[in-house]
């Protein structure tokens, strides 16, 4: 069995999602998926900070998670897999995996969000409405949703993606052949996958470890989710009350 088949499945609950063909649905994940990546800005605010973490920082917000170019991405790694053993030959099994885990939590982000976005009041967000949701709507939507476990796979799961970076992204080995796959990259028109792991590699050059930023990331996150399961009226430690319409959120 091809060492790239998890991704078929991966892929697959993709392509599945309701999201996909319903436009009211698919606004409100968006609108989910914006607010998901300011409150990852402000409570991660100081780690996001570090000069060192900025690209990484800036992939990890517009890439890794919910990217808006993941249908091309998805689409591209649909290609590799018709061409599996080709790219096998190519690439350290290390590094399949790492990019194997990456895709699992691309797409189980999405996933989640979207049982959020499901739980929303079908008329919060139509074409007259603002489209922004608040902190209270959030803290409904995830205590409904009861996805705790699932949060907490999705961070262990970046914590063995950070193990797998530091090992496998920083090889020099790994990088040269990375390089040398430019033009096989162009030939099978996966360009903006390419894309997609070079930003990543340049990412990394100015870390000395991505699995201390991973890590400091995954603390915070399972701090503050504990807080929103515990009752905390403010697990996203904001200062001000939000002034944004307090709309009934569930459906």
């Amino acid at each position: 069995m091809s060492s790239l088949a998890p991704l078929i499945q991966t892929l697959a609950r993709y392509r599945s999602l309701e999201f996909h063909h319903n436009p009211q649905l698919a606004a409100r994940l968006s609108s989910i998926q914006n607010w998901q990546k300011k409150r990852m800005q402000h409570v991660h605010a100081e780690l996001f900070a570090v000069p060192e973490h900025r690209l990484m920082t800036q992939y990890f917000l517009n890439q890794l998670y919910g990217g808006s170019n993941f249908d091309v991405l998805a689409e591209q790694c649909e290609r590799v897999l018709k061409a599996a053993k080709t790219f096998e030959g190519l690439l350290p099994s290390g590094v399949i995996n790492t990019a194997l885990i990456a895709t699992e939590l691309s797409v189980l982000a999405i996933e989640l969000d979207q049982e959020l976005a499901q739980r929303l009041d079908h008329d919060l967000l139509d074409d007259t409405y603002d489209p922004a949701i608040n902190d209270q709507q959030m803290i409904q939507l995830c205590r409904s949703a009861n996805q705790l476990s699932h949060r907490f796979h999705q961070f262990d799961l970046l914590d063995e993606l950070g193990n797998s970076l530091d090992k496998y992204v920083k090889s020099k080995f790994v990088h040269s052949v990375f390089k040398l796959s430019k033009g096989l990259s162009t030939r099978y028109g996966l360009h903006s996958l390419y894309q997609f792991t070079d930003e990543g590699f340049e990412a990394m050059k100015p870390m000395k470890s991505a699995q201390d930023f991973v890590g400091a990331f995954t603390r915070g996150e399972r701090a503050m989710i504990q807080q929103v399961y515990a009752g905390n009226p403010n697990p996203f430690g904001r200062r001000a009350k939000q002034t944004q319409s307090s709309r009934v959120a569930m459906a």
